[in-house]
């Protein structure tokens, strides 16, 4: 069992809001697989289809690192330098690099204020904007927007641009949904989140990636969830 998390950023993630940040993360891993580009140039297509969960547990890994123990830790350092290692060969626009760091935080928080019994509240969304903001930071970026609404429209403007239906994209947000599920789920829970992912999933991304619309045990499943959790 591992240790409680001493960041504050940490009990966030893991204390009340739980549910917000599992399902919001794993749906925001989904989500990038709606833009072609980034399957194949951050990604690597070839390499996720033939290894898609060791690669979801590396970056779930990593977040953790960061999330649990903080940059100024042992753990956290390295997980600085592992981010920092698998994107310096890629190269790519800031902006694609800026959408990926945004989706990690603004996935939980529409997932939040959707469907979450318990808000997030300012002082929370301010701790979280800023620990991303750092994340950021420490790889190298920059141009990021400093508020959420900043944030909210440069993300809608890049998806307008950039999100749309892609073979690959498919096929992986596919993997996505049946692998993530196996990092942290145990194992008589994995049908039901994965019915609470697609009943929570943002229509328009459904339908880029081919995913089917929830049917009524899939709604059923999220309802339970949700009230399990609150």
């Amino acid at each position: 069992m591992p240790a409680p998390p001493t960041t504050a950023v940490g009990r966030l993630y893991y204390g009340r809001h739980r549910l917000s940040f599992r399902a919001g993360t794993y749906l925001a891993l989904v989500r990038m697989m709606g833009i072609a580009h980034l399957v194949t140039r951050l990604y690597g297509h070839a390499r996720l289809v033939s290894e898609t969960e060791a690669r979801l547990a590396r970056t779930r890994e990593t977040v953790r690192d960061l999330v649990c123990e903080g940059f100024d830790s042992a753990a956290g350092r390295a997980a600085v330098e592992r981010l920092r290692a698998v994107h310096r060969p890629v190269v790519a626009d800031p902006a694609d690099y800026r959408y990926v760091l945004g989706t990690f935080f603004l996935e939980p928080l529409r997932w939040n204020d959707a469907h979450a019994r318990v808000r997030l509240d300012a002082g929370e969304r301010r701790l979280l904007l800023d620990f991303w903001l750092r994340v950021g930071a420490e790889m190298g970026l920059g141009d990021l927007p400093a508020s959420l609404p900043a944030w909210r429209a440069s993300q809608r403007d890049y998806e307008a641009r950039h999100l749309g239906p892609s073979r690959e994209g498919r096929t992986l947000a596919a993997l996505c949904l049946r692998d993530v599920v196996k990092l942290t789920v145990p194992p008589l829970m994995r049908a039901p989140f994965r019915h609470l992912m697609v009943a929570t999933m943002e229509p328009a991304v459904r339908e880029v990636l081919g995913v089917a619309a929830p049917g009524w045990h899939a709604r059923l499943a999220a309802r339970a969830l949700v009230r399990l959790s609150g």
